[in-house]
């Protein structure tokens, strides 16, 4: 029978997300990493799917679910979140189907531009998303650090640091989003703040300079610099917030065009784990004021 793409529904995001997870995992050990991708809950879907139910998509072998597709968009702005085969899978053309339905999404919204985060290492999938107009723009690399060790080096931000309550107004978080990325994400903010991760407010003498999110496990991310502020002292804010929660370890993904903020992590004993890549239809943003979250949130 031929391979079927269907839009996703509720009930296949489960799955969708189990087969996310083993795909990670074959990916990472096939180039010498460890492959310890947990199962994660598929909620950052569900509210997607909830939004918009256009950018999500499955493909299905004999009624086996095979592959999935996922993007978002916010204004002119479209990005692909995941596109993920089963292992052994891949052979068969079905990455390709699922990036055209999804595209067909940047389409019908009349997106002016397209982007996505993947592995750097990760070359037959750079290759598929060449084809179709996405280059690699800005470096990324996935980065961590014993608590204890970046406790023992830190020295206190000059910036002050205040937890950013449930519920509360995100006009302020949309504008340093407008500034530094070009459009806002109010909505996946007040998503974020329904979570388990603890947003920020990061300040000086009253003014707003930047927010920052922290994982219970300390993993930073999305972290943003306003503009004119200084994004080392941010960054210092937000590894005090996160060992507020107590974690093990720190992580985040740095742009390695962020200079002052790479010095300034490098300086408290981070080391790099994984290396990705923002690949784009054109360049946005300033990739020197802007911490992603995951490459499925960005």
């Amino acid at each position: 029978m031929p391979i079927c793409i269907r839009p996703a529904r509720n009930e296949d995001l489960e799955i969708a997300a189990a087969l996310v997870q083993r795909s990670i995992n074959d990916l990472w050990s096939r180039h010498g990493f460890e492959a310890s991708m947990p199962l994660r809950p598929p909620a950052f879907q569900a509210f997607c799917l909830s939004e918009d139910a256009t950018g999500l998509w499955i493909a299905e072998d004999d009624e086996a679910i095979i592959g999935f597709g996922f993007s978002w968009a916010l204004a002119d702005f479209w990005y692909l979140a995941q596109l993920f085969i089963e292992p052994g899978k891949q052979a068969r053309g079905v990455g390709g189907k699922l990036l055209q339905k999804t595209l067909h999404h940047a389409a019908r919204l009349k997106a002016t531009n397209r982007a996505l985060i993947t592995f750097a290492f990760n070359t037959s999938a750079i290759g598929l998303y060449t084809k179709y107009g996405l280059y690699p723009r800005q470096p990324l690399y996935r980065i961590s650090a014993p608590a204890s060790v970046v406790q023992r080096r830190l020295r206190s931000s000059r910036y002050a640091c205040s937890p950013i309550a449930v519920g509360a107004a995100v006009d302020w978080l949309g504008q340093i989003d407008s500034d530094i990325l070009g459009f806002r994400r109010d909505r996946h903010h007040e998503y974020l703040l329904r979570t388990d991760a603890t947003g920020f407010r990061i300040e000086e003498g009253g003014s707003t300079v930047g927010y920052a999110y922290a994982s219970p496990e300390g993993h930073i991310g999305p972290l943003a610099v306003a503009p004119g502020a200084d994004s080392a002292e941010v960054v210092s804010a937000a590894m005090e917030a996160a060992l507020s929660l107590q974690p093990q370890q720190l992580s985040l993904i740095a742009p390695g065009g962020a200079d002052a903020l790479m010095a300034r992590v490098i300086e408290h004993g981070f080391h790099i784990v994984q290396p990705l890549v923002l690949m784009s239809a054109r360049s946005f943003g300033d990739w020197r004021n802007y911490v992603p979250r995951d490459p499925g949130y960005m």
